[in-house]
């Protein structure tokens, strides 16, 4: 009866490690690994068990990415094979989540302090094949901040004789380093009305595999914060992955002519656009981001049928010195106009205004501006109450 009890135990048991092992025999330090039942010394055989990141050298917060692991063994029949991932520095705190990839091989496997090892099942034991076995798992990442994530590994190349004897146990671990966060950049948005019959709106696309944020910074014309209404002066925007986002600011209350500094994380773009609305007629435009390096730009000029209207915003906290060069089609200059902007400030108005351009209208041709300091340029074309955005290259 004893005999036949412990054979039935056997039985069991080895039945288990064929559709995964229990919890907590991946090698990491302070746990078990599958010498605890089965026989031999790790990493004695002539096999290899390696982990893998696919199609990455580093983790990104939040992204869910592929883990391969592979364990190839000549002399192997049937294979087994344990993973998890913890704190590079603190082995027992885990690193974020697993998911299955393919659930008609693997399995998850849930420890002590819920901690997660996906394994082989018994499909995936794959008796009978030769020389390698590869799984693939899903895994996302933790939290920014979290720190190197090591992953551990344990394999089985088994000879397949459903008996824990003559099988080969290996382990590995990969440690893998967060990829560099790099800090926002810096945008402008130059024409930013609402009220008097005006409305503006902000447009944000993340096309990336991650939540991203994006911040914009609201500004007076004569540089001070401006109390957007429902945004206050500054507005941060969460985009989900793959995901948009939308500010507006109706039409309300008086005339408030302003810009904008929009901070977007890597990969985020985005667009404004202003709307005039006259009696039951609406005209609108959209108007680009601008980079906030740029210390000159230049664009074409149509005067004959339509005015032009510049907004400059200096961008810099200290005073800049803007010139302003129109030339006709045929590069004979016009006008020329120098104009102080203090820092933070914009200055925006139809062209033919600035002293010296007084001879722009009727004329076609281009304008330059350039400055002391870093600045964004955008221009209006007027014809009535139509308005376009003219192309500006900044450079």
């Amino acid at each position: 009866m004893k005999l036949a009890l412990s054979a039935m135990l056997l039985t069991t048991c080895l039945m288990a490690k064929i559709n995964g092992p229990v919890a907590g025999v991946a090698g990491v330090p302070g746990e078990a690994d599958c010498t605890d039942c089965h026989s031999g010394t790790i990493n004695s055989g002539t096999g290899k068990l390696q982990i893998q990141l696919v199609d990455a050298a580093t983790w990104t917060p939040g992204q869910q990415m592929r883990v391969r692991v592979t364990l190839a063994d000549p002399a192997a029949r049937r294979w087994g094979f344990q993973l998890t991932a913890r704190s590079a520095t603190s082995p027992t705190a885990n690193a974020g989540t697993f998911a299955l990839a393919d659930d008609s091989v693997t399995r998850i496997e849930t420890g002590m302090d819920n901690s997660q090892y996906v394994e082989h099942n018994s499909a995936g034991s794959r008796l009978g094949q030769k020389d390698s076995s590869t799984w693939e798992v899903l895994w996302t990442a933790p939290a920014a901040g979290f720190g190197p994530v090591t992953f551990y590994a344990a394999g089985n190349g088994a000879n397949g004789d459903n008996t824990n004897d003559g099988d080969q146990i290996y382990t590995t671990s990969l440690t893998v380093n967060a990829a560099e966060s790099k800090p926002p950049t810096s945008f402008s948005l130059s024409q930013f009305t609402f009220g008097g019959g005006w409305y503006s709106a902000i447009y944000l696309l993340n096309p990336n595999d991650t939540a991203a944020t994006a911040t914009l910074i609201f500004r007076g014309a004569d540089g001070q914060p401006l109390d957007v209404p429902g945004a206050g002066t500054t507005k941060e925007i969460s985009l989900a992955p793959k995901g948009s986002g939308f500010l507006e600011v109706p039409d309300g209350g008086p005339l408030t002519r302003g810009w904008v500094e929009v901070q977007l994380p890597d990969g985020v773009t985005g667009y404004g656009l202003i709307r005039q609305a006259v009696e039951s007629r609406i005209y609108e435009t959209i108007v680009p981001l601008a980079t906030t390096s740029s210390k000159e730009a230049v664009m074409l000029m149509d005067q004959t049928t339509a005015s032009t209207l510049a907004s400059v915003v200096n961008l810099g906290s200290e005073e800049v010195l803007l010139t302003f060069t129109a030339r006709d089609q045929d590069g004979v200059t016009i006008g020329t106009a120098t104009v102080p902007l203090a820092g933070k400030n914009a200055l925006a108005g139809p062209v033919n205004l600035l002293p010296g351009l007084e001879g722009t209208p009727g004329k076609r041709g281009w304008l330059a501006v350039s400055a002391t300091g870093p600045i964004s340029v955008s221009l209006l074309r007027v014809n009535g109450e139509a308005i376009t955005t003219l192309p500006v290259l900044q450079k």
